[in-house]
């Protein structure tokens, strides 16, 4: 085949595939991709229809006992003398019945608190996702313009070192440097598409890819749903305190404690027997009538049944108490869990803010102010062209540092938020 067959082919070929792998996309505002994401994410429906399932497994603990009906046929000479039968019997549960239904009720709270911190934890997920792509299209652009920066100073270089201005090791340095920022600027490009697709599986994304709103990271605190790290709301007993408190996961393995303690009154009541009453109609025949009158007339009767004579759930009773004890060590150990957590979480957050307050109070003032004399200093001639560059990509560097600074004191707020189980508005409360 001719060669520029070949080539329209793979042309047609890749044109092609590329038409059925790209997804409309839609921009989303953090709160919007956290809607969405509740919405969508299949755990938390599953999680959902669990919880459905335990709501209605408290009308399954509060039935009551359908009754049973029978009849009773003497047959033969035992049919003589001796009335038919047919009536029903009912089976009445004594001090079962509210017991059961607080097993229920118990283990349906522990599902509400599940789903409920699977939902806390999705948020968390969303709003790190987002953050990273932010950061990520922000170091894409930053890195860019490093690149073009190098380019730059490498067609600089060149020609000065052609027209033996400079020595020819400082074109090659220039080259170098122009290699790693085109190696830079490849390896942002991969993160960001790596970054972008984690935030669509986040978003359990399907027809639709989604991608943030905004276009670069910014200190708008609030519209990414942070507080400014300025100011201090809270202390670390008090997010200790509230997450003890509050938080979902904690409350789940608490409700295991007090469900293992329902089961223990729920096993405990099988020693109560349970009563069975009956009632219904005997009656005769003529052909079994003894003396030829046709008796007949109602009847009742009551049972004691089940009674404990004979096994008395002795294995279910320590088993049901060995239930509380270990419900109760494993509750123990989570509240442990949830404190060193909430510390972790506490101490990276503290970190990130200090370090994003001092970056604004001292060094993003200093490079304003380096960019600006750099430019003023250019303009003036007052600095060559190779020191004008050099500014520049120290103005570069120092701006990529801030914003991956401050995309940690986002992600780690939101952290400190999630170990919590709590909003923004909670904070108020502290």
């Amino acid at each position: 085949m001719p060669m520029k067959k070949i080539l329209v082919f793979l042309i047609c070929l890749l044109t092609t595939t590329s038409s059925f792998a790209i997804n409309d996309i839609q921009k989303v505002s953090l709160e919007e991709a956290i809607d969405i994401a509740l919405k969508t994410n299949p755990q938390i429906k599953m999680l959902g229809i669990d919880t459905d399932i335990a709501l209605n497994e408290i009308k399954v603990a509060d039935k009551l006992k359908n009754p049973s009906a029978h009849y009773f046929q003497n047959i033969g000479k035992a049919g003589e003398g001796n009335p038919q039968q047919m009536g029903i019997s009912y089976e009445i549960d004594v001090l079962k019945r509210s017991k059961r239904k607080n097993l229920a009720r118990s283990n349906s709270q522990i599902a509400f608190d599940i789903e409920e911190y699977s939902r806390h934890c999705l948020i968390f997920e969303v709003k790190k996702a987002y953050i990273d792509l932010l950061l990520k299209k922000t170091k894409l652009k930053i890195v860019n313009s490093r690149k073009e920066l190098a380019k730059e100073l490498f067609e600089y270089t060149t020609k000065e070192a052609d027209n033996k201005k400079i020595p020819k090791t400082e074109a090659i340095q220039a080259k170098i440097a122009l290699n790693k920022a085109i190696m830079d600027y490849n390896n942002a490009q991969s993160e960001f598409i790596f970054s972008q697709n984690r935030f669509n599986t986040v978003m359990n994304a399907n027809k639709i890819d989604y991608d943030t709103k905004e276009e670069t990271l910014s200190d708008n605190y609030s519209e990414l749903l942070a507080v400014d790290p300025k100011y201090d709301f809270f202390t670390l007993d008090s997010i200790i305190n509230f997450a003890l408190e509050n938080r979902k996961d904690l409350l789940a393995v608490k409700g295991e404690v007090e469900s293992a303690q329902s089961n223990l009154k729920l096993v405990k009541s099988n020693l109560i027997p349970d009563l069975e009453f009956s009632g219904g109609y005997a009656y005769q025949t003529g052909s079994t009538s003894a003396n030829g009158n046709f008796l007949s007339g109602g009847y009742v009767g009551a049972s004691v049944v089940n009674i404990p004579l004979i096994y008395h759930y002795k294995p279910e009773i320590q088993n049901a108490k060995l239930a509380i004890e270990r419900t109760q060590l494993k509750y123990e150990d989570a509240k442990i869990d949830v404190k060193r957590n909430v510390t972790d979480a506490w101490e990276k957050y503290t970190i990130a803010k200090n370090t994003i307050n001092f970056y604004n109070k001292e060094i993003l003032s200093d490079t304003k102010e380096l960019w600006g004399a750099s430019i003023e200093s250019h303009e003036k001639k007052e600095i060559d062209v190779t020191s004008f560059i050099v500014s520049k990509k120290l103005y570069f560097e120092l701006m990529l540092e801030y914003e991956e600074a401050l995309a940690q004191y986002y992600i780690s707020f939101a952290e400190l938020l999630k170990e919590m189980n709590a909003l923004i508005a909670d904070l108020e409360k502290l």
